[in-house]
């Protein structure tokens, strides 16, 4: 081989190898960087899986965080206001609506009590309140429609306690249109007129809060103490209704004691007057001042006094009216004390008092048109005057002119309201009931409801009205509600002389209801001091007839319709008593009397129909038994006498179901079972007989015929064992019974033959 390709073949072999030793190198080292590249990308892509995942791990948990936030702050209203306030101090401009949020989410949860509210505040929210309202005040910004009145009075609250008193104010304002009778709203305001010293708005709260309240015993006493600060005569009020609650302390008869002082105790004012007449006798109204202090003490010294005012001024109006009521105390001298009422009356003096004495003086000598007349002029002329408007219907009321008294009540002017208005208006529907009573509170029931919704709204307007809780009483009492009728005769007994003849003929009316003859005796006896008018003979009659003593009721019944001829319960008592006492002529005359006095009385129509009864007239008793039941068709007495009449005029047939209606209505009327049983007994029909009697006798365990018939059937059907204990139920009630007696050997000779 030739040298020289040798060498290059040499040459070339050694380059291949050599380049493909390269060349293995190089692949080798790209593949190396391929893999690690591989492996750099693989890395990157975990390394971004991770960071993904980390970034998402972190929003989860932020987003749980904020979530978590949201939620504490949704429940709990401090962290969230603390939050809206802290953003809201940083802005140079505050949004009112974001404003009043913030301070509701502060204070929402707190105490409403100022005292509690007040322990509840920290130093860090109080500093955060303090900003927040002073920012509002600065500012001036609006609260209307932002928050509810809950919420406003919340906030009023807090703004008192931070010393934003013109703020609470503002908010208060905002609340009472919501709520105008809100006794909170009002107290808070009260605090404020407290801290600005301003009494009159004080006791405009004040007076609020007890319109909702008028038992609460710390406003009556705040009342009475501004009011005697204040130096006003109505101070005596509210200490007289902490009186009559039972609730008057030391300090309340202190502070009472001092009011009196200041308006003049009589002893001391009589000798502070005195001094000055003799510096000065030329004064009337001092002489009049004089005679005032001594009216109740010594009439004769008064009428001297209304005298010597009279020789310095004839025209001195209080003094004729002085002079009017002195003499008009005094026996023989009505004629000089209608003069005197009468110039009193023309110089507009004496108020109504003295009108109502120049008619009662009129009517002393005679004059009834006359002072009926002046009675129209003087309300003509005080159409606006309610007490007098009141006492003339008072006065009609009582001599039994109920149109009249209406009449008088729907003329009231549309701006005037009084307590004795109401009171009247109660006593009217009063005496409305009793003329249309039936027996079974059926129809009077409604009036009497009546009546007791005008007395209590008389005593929302004086809750010291002795007479209105007098009324309320009698009310509570005819209605069956006999423990608030205690309550109620307690509290006029506080307000009233505990001896005054309508309060003790009432408060033992009221112990005649709960079977106390004892006590209602006491109360009657305690009346005597005044008199016995026609109340208390009508309440001596009461109890006489519930101890049986039937003469001596109706000769107190006679007394009382002697003193007052128009006394509707004292009539139909008396005629009752006359049934009881077996003259029934004389029972008719009195239920007659009464049906032309009432015509719509069902009960002295019902007195008429057992009266004719009584004297065997069934068939008049039956048409005024009918018209009863045609106006209370479950008028179970009614129907009973009618099931008596029919069997009476031998018609038995008629009888059983007006019984059976009488039954449905009164279960417990023993005397509709006794009066069925004995038509079953004239139909022979024993057994039911039987037990009609016994139930007769479960509802009234001494009637004794129910329990004479029930012996009778059972010892003429041989039940000789039922007769026997039938016939010494009977001698265990009328031990000197012969019948009852004779019948009881008879059964025990059976039983043991």
């Amino acid at each position: 081989m030739d040298p020289v390709l040798a060498a290059l073949l040499a040459t070339s072999f050694g380059f291949g190898g050599a380049g493909a030793a390269a060349w293995r190198r190089v692949t080798s080292r790209w593949k190396t960087l391929d893999d690690q590249r591989m492996v750099n990308e693989q890395a990157a892509a975990a390394h971004a899986v991770q960071q993904r995942e980390a970034v998402e791990h972190l929003a989860r948990r932020l987003s749980s965080m904020e979530s978590l936030l949201e939620d504490a702050r949704s429940v709990l209203p401090d962290l969230d206001g603390a939050i809206m306030a802290h953003r809201l101090l940083a802005e140079d401009t505050v949004d009112a609506e974001a404003l009043w949020q913030t301070l509701d989410r502060l204070v929402m949860g707190l105490p409403t009590e100022p005292e509690a509210m007040e322990r509840a505040i920290d130093p860090m929210k109080r500093s955060t309140l303090q900003h927040l309202f002073a920012r509002a005040s600065t500012d001036g910004l609006p609260v209307e429609g932002q928050l509810s009145s809950s919420s406003l009075t919340q906030l009023s609250e807090a703004a008192l306690l931070m010393g934003y008193d013109a703020t609470a104010e503002h908010l208060l304002q905002h609340a009472l249109l919501d709520r105008p009778g809100d006794v909170a709203l009002h107290a808070i305001a009260e605090r404020i007129a407290a801290r600005r010293g301003d009494g009159a708005a004080r006791l405009t709260h004040l007076e609020a809060q007890l319109s909702e309240r008028p038992d609460d015993t710390d406003l009556l006493r705040r009342q009475a103490h501004l009011l005697a600060s204040a130096g006003q005569a109505e101070a005596e009020r509210p200490v007289r209704r902490l009186e009559a609650l039972g609730e008057v302390t030391a300090a309340d008869r202190s502070l009472l004691s001092g009011i009196r002082a200041r308006a003049g105790a009589p002893e001391e004012a009589l000798a502070e007057i005195e001094a000055a007449l003799r510096e000065d006798p030329s004064q009337p109204d001092d002489w009049v001042r004089r005679g005032e202090l001594l009216e109740g003490s010594d009439v004769e010294q008064a009428l001297s006094s209304a005298e010597s005012c009279l020789n310095l001024d004839r025209q001195h109006g209080e003094g004729w009216a002085l002079k009017a009521r002195c003499l008009a105390r005094m026996h023989g001298r009505d004629q000089e004390a209608l003069k005197a009422a009468t110039h009193a009356v023309a110089l507009n003096a004496g108020g109504w008092t003295t009108i109502m004495l120049k008619a009662d003086l009129q009517e002393s000598i005679g004059a009834f048109t006359a002072a009926e007349e002046g009675l129209d002029r003087a309300l003509l002329a005080h159409a606006g005057n309610a007490p007098l408007r009141a006492a003339i219907a008072t006065r009609r009321l009582e001599r039994g002119r109920l149109d009249d008294a209406q009449a008088l009540l729907d003329a009231v002017p549309v701006d005037v309201d009084h307590a004795s208005l109401h009171l009247v208006e109660g006593r009217l529907a009063l005496a409305r009931a009793a003329l249309i009573r039936d027996g079974t509170g059926a129809v009077d029931g409604g009036r009497l409801r009546e009546a007791g919704d005008a007395i209590d709204q008389a005593l929302k307007l004086d809750r010291e009205n002795g007479l209105a809780w007098l009324a309320m009483g009698r009310v509570q009492r005819l209605l069956g509600d006999f423990d608030a009728a205690s309550e109620s005769l307690t509290r006029a007994g506080r307000l009233l002389d505990e001896h005054l003849p309508a309060l003790c003929a009432e408060a033992a009316l009221l112990a005649l209801e709960n079977g106390d003859d004892i006590e209602a005796e006491r109360l009657t006896d305690a009346a005597d001091i005044h008199g016995e008018g026609a109340l208390i003979a009508y309440v001596r009659g009461n109890i006489a007839a519930r101890r049986g003593r039937l003469e001596d009721a109706i000769a107190k019944y006679d007394e009382a319709l002697t003193l007052d001829p128009t006394h509707v319960r004292a009539r139909l008592n008396r005629c009752s008593a006359y049934l009881g006492g077996d003259l029934p002529e004389r029972a008719l005359e009195d239920a007659e009397r009464l049906l032309a006095q009432a015509p719509d009385l069902l009960l002295a129509r019902l007195r008429r129909a057992e009266s004719k009864m009584a004297l065997t007239h069934w068939n008049e008793a039956v048409d005024d038994l009918k018209v009863i039941i045609d106006a209370v068709p479950n008028h179970h007495h009614a129907l009973t006498q009618l099931a008596a009449c029919q069997v009476a005029l031998d018609r038995p047939e008629r009888a059983e179901a007006p019984l059976n209606e009488a039954l449905r209505a009164a279960p417990n009327h023993a005397h509709a079972w006794h009066q069925r049983g004995l038509l079953y007994l004239r139909w022979e029909r024993f057994e039911e007989a039987a037990s009609d009697f016994e139930a007769a006798i479960r509802c009234r365990g001494d009637h004794l015929d129910a329990r004479l018939h029930l012996a009778a059937i059972h010892h003429t059907l041989g039940h000789h064992e039922e007769a026997a204990a039938a016939w010494r139920a009977v001698l265990s009630i009328d031990p000197d019974h012969a019948l009852a007696r004779r019948r009881l050997e008879q059964s025990e000779q059976h039983l043991t033959a």
